[in-house]
């Protein structure tokens, strides 16, 4: 599962434009859980800082196919491949 939640969060992503410097916040949610993040271009890496409504907090990176950041303060790493399979099967 928490895979899952860090993959909704960066499959909805990838929709963000690469071009985009800053962008204002947007939402979604999963499984009853709301999620509020930005994304801001840095070079080649997109990064995404965000909040649940509980107060969790996440900083994830993303760069080409590769996700690395932090949730709940826990380090996390995956593929864009990985994230949309997670989801596939959730």
């Amino acid at each position: 599962m928490f895979k899952t939640i860090i993959a909704a969060t960066a499959v909805s992503l990838l929709a963000v434009p690469a071009v985009a410097q800053a962008s204002e916040a947007h939402q979604f949610s999963h499984e009853g859980v709301d999620y509020t993040y930005t994304t801001a271009q840095k070079g080649k890496v997109t990064v995404i800082n965000g909040h649940t409504t509980a107060g969790v907090p996440f900083r994830l990176f993303v760069k080409g196919e590769r996700v690395t950041g932090t949730y709940n303060s826990r380090p996390v790493s995956f593929t864009t491949a990985e994230a949309s399979n997670a989801l596939a099967n959730d």
